[in-house]
């Protein structure tokens, strides 16, 4: 059972637990997400992970058609985040098997993932990359969720928001970590511990700067202090054209 949690996070994290196994043949290669975070660094573009979200607890709340923006994102993003959560997000397990089936490009699997038989299912539903989320994970079942996840030779986005969290990342082996400027409890920004963490962080992991990402100057500056890549939503969905500027 994941550690301690109350208020939404313990209501999202009980629905994970109860979520249903999509049995279903893969029928995409796996995309190494690392690699080509590394080529676009090498080719000097900016690589942003664009996100396709209709809502969030934050109060966001946007709706695209979801193919149309996977099909215009592959040209530019480095990759694609579908959030999957289905009670407080509005995702949906079908969104990631529609995205994933129409680009050639590594995808996302956003979600509260708590059990292997989500990470089963993510693996069937053609996601390259899965979301590990340290803080409502104990460091035991966040190692096991690593392992797991790259049993499949997918691998996991581990997603901190504190030194501790980071501290925890690090000792299970995480390799592409994302600092999440959002407290999941208070769903409040703190970009200045994002930065710290980033800044503070070892050379040999890549660094995902992840929220409240809305201008190229706020993405200049996070790369400045170490990000090498860019999960961004908010300002996506609003404006796709958007990515143009960032990268």
């Amino acid at each position: 059972m994941p550690r301690y949690l109350e208020g939404w996070l313990k209501d999202v994290v009980e629905y994970s637990l109860r979520r249903e196994y999509i049995s279903a043949e893969r029928i995409r290669p796996i995309y190494n997400g690392i690699g080509r975070i590394n080529q676009f660094k090498e080719s000097g573009i900016n690589p942003v992970i664009a996100e396709f979200k209709r809502t969030s607890p934050s109060g966001f709340s946007v709706d695209r058609d979801p193919i149309g923006y996977a099909k215009f994102m592959r040209n530019y993003a480095v990759a694609l985040s579908v959030l999957t959560e289905e009670k407080f997000f509005n995702g949906s397990y079908t969104l990631l098997k529609s995205i994933s089936s129409s680009v050639d490009i590594p995808v996302l699997m956003k979600d509260f993932v708590v059990t292997e038989t989500q990470i089963d299912t993510g693996y069937n539903l053609g996601a390259d990359l899965i979301l590990l989320i340290v803080r409502i994970l104990t460091e035991r079942e966040l190692e096991g969720l690593i392992e797991y996840v790259r049993s499949y030779k997918l691998e996991p986005l581990v997603e901190v928001h504190s030194k501790d969290d980071l501290e925890i990342a690090l000792r299970c082996g995480a390799s592409l970590v994302g600092f999440n400027a959002r407290n999941l409890f208070t769903l409040e920004m703190d970009v200045d511990l994002q930065k710290e963490l980033i800044s503070t962080s070892p050379k040999d992991i890549v660094k995902v700067a992840e929220s409240g990402i809305e201008s190229r100057d706020q993405l200049m500056e996070l790369k400045k202090i170490g990000a090498d890549a860019f999960l961004i939503g908010s300002s996506l969905m609003k404006d796709p054209e958007k990515i143009k500027e960032f990268i």
